[in-house]
C-alpha cells in the first residue's frame, strides 16, 4: 500500500511537470508560430532583382531608472529583451532580408544615460538583434530622440551624437545595388551632402530617405528642403508608434493621403516608383512597452520600379503574461488544496 501511494504521487508530479512544459511550449512557441500564419509575403518575380527590407522601429530597450518599482526592473528588462529577440527572430526568418533598418529610439533611456550605461544598452541591442545575423546583410542604424535627446527638456548635444555614432558607426549614405539609402536627422536638421543631379522619375537609381521623425506626415521648411535637394521616391520613418502610409505628389506636395495600417486591415500594399507620387511608410513600434498592442515589424520588397509593403504583426505579450498569471494562480491553488487535504488527513488520523 505504501508503494502504491509513492507511485501515485510520482505520477502526479510527472503530470504536473509535463503540464507546465506543455503550457510554456504553447505560450513561447505555438502562439508565435500560429501568429506567423497571418503574415503576408510580398511576391518577388526574380529574387536576384528583389531587395527585401526589414524595418525595426522604436524597440526602446528598457533602462534601469524609469520603472516605478525598482525591484521589478531586472525582470522587466529580461522579459522585454526576450520578447524583442523572439519576435525579431521570427520576423527575420520570414522576411529573409537583404537590408535591416533600425529607425531610431533604440533605447528608452539612452539620452539620459551616463556613458557606461549607454554602451551597456548598446551591447544589449547588439545581443537582441545581431546575435545570429549573417554578415552579408546590411544593417542601418538611425538615432532617435530617446537615444540622443530632443524629448521634452532633454536637449541634444554633440557628445550624445558622438557616442551614438561610436556605438553604431556608419556613413550617412549607404548604397545597396541600385538603391541609395540616406539618413535624415530632423532632430538637428541634418541631411547628407549630395551634389549629383537627381531625376525623380528615373527608377534605375532609387533614393530612399530614412528618418526617425515623420516627414510628409509633419511638414516643415526643413522637410521641404529635404525633398527639394534629395527627391526621394520612398521614405521610411517611425516615432509615432503606429503604422500608416502617407502619399503625396512629389513635386507639388500640397495635399497628402493617409492610409492607416492595422492588424484588421493588413494587406500587401503595392505602389509604382517614379510616377508622380512620393510614399512615406511609418513603421509601428516593435516593443510591447509603448502603450499599444498593435506592434510589429515593417517588411518591404523593392523590385525594379515597384515597392510592396506589409507589416509583420507581433502577438500580444500582455496576453501571454495574463496566461502566465492565470496558470500560476491555478497551480498555487492546487498546491494549497493538496496541502490542506494532507493536513486534514493527518488531523483525522490522530483523532
Amino acid at each position: 500500500m505504501r508503494f502504491y501511494r509513492r507511485f501515485t504521487k510520482r505520477q502526479y508530479m510527472c503530470l504536473w511537470f509535463f503540464l507546465i512544459l506543455f503550457f510554456v511550449f504553447y505560450v513561447e512557441f505555438y502562439l508565435y508560430l500560429s501568429n506567423t500564419l497571418s503574415w503576408l509575403k510580398p511576391k518577388c518575380g526574380n529574387r536576384n532583382n528583389c531587395t527585401n527590407i526589414l524595418l525595426v522601429a522604436d524597440p526602446q530597450v528598457l533602462g534601469e531608472r524609469k520603472e516605478m518599482f525598482s525591484f521589478v526592473t531586472p525582470f522587466s528588462i529580461a522579459d522585454s529583451d526576450f520578447f524583442l529577440k523572439k519576435t525579431y527572430s521570427w520576423a527575420y526568418r520570414f522576411a529573409e532580408p537583404d537590408v535591416v533598418i533600425f529607425l531610431g529610439d533604440l533605447m528608452d533611456e539612452g539620452s539620459i544615460a551616463r556613458d557606461e550605461e549607454f554602451f551597456a544598452y548598446a551591447r544589449r541591442i547588439y545581443n537582441v538583434f545581431m546575435d545570429s545575423s549573417p554578415t552579408a546583410v546590411k544593417h542601418i542604424w538611425l538615432p532617435g530622440d530617446n537615444d540622443v535627446g530632443g524629448e521634452e527638456f532633454d536637449g541634444i548635444t554633440d557628445q550624445k551624437m558622438k557616442r551614438f555614432h561610436r556605438a553604431f558607426p556608419q556613413p550617412e549614405l549607404i548604397v545597396h545595388k541600385n538603391i541609395t539609402f540616406f539618413k535624415i536627422n530632423r532632430l538637428i536638421l541634418s541631411i547628407p551632402v549630395f551634389k549629383e543631379k537627381r531625376d525623380f522619375y528615373d527608377t534605375s537609381k532609387i533614393f530612399i530617405g530614412l528618418s526617425h521623425l515623420p516627414l510628409i506626415f509633419l511638414p516643415s521648411p526643413f522637410v521641404e528642403k529635404v525633398f527639394r535637394k534629395m527627391l526621394p521616391q520612398v521614405l521610411f520613418t517611425a516615432h509615432e508608434h503606429k503604422s500608416m502610409i502617407v502619399i503625396t505628389d512629389a513635386l507639388i506636395r500640397q495635399d497628402s493621403q493617409i492610409i492607416p495600417v492595422t492588424p484588421d486591415n493588413n494587406k500587401i500594399y503595392e505602389y509604382p516608383l517614379g510616377s508622380t507620387d512620393m510614399y512615406e511608410f511609418i513603421i509601428p513600434t516593435c516593443s510591447y512597452r509603448m502603450g499599444t498592442d498593435k506592434i510589429g515589424y515593417g517588411f518591404a520588397v523593392l523590385e525594379q520600379n515597384e515597392i510592396r509593403y506589409t507589416v509583420l504583426w507581433s502577438p500580444s505579450r500582455f496576453t501571454q503574461l495574463y496566461y502566465y498569471s492565470i496558470f500560476t494562480c491555478f497551480n498555487l491553488l492546487c498546491v494549497c488544496f493538496c496541502y490542506y487535504c494532507k493536513s486534514s488527513k493527518k488531523r483525522f488520523s490522530r483523532t
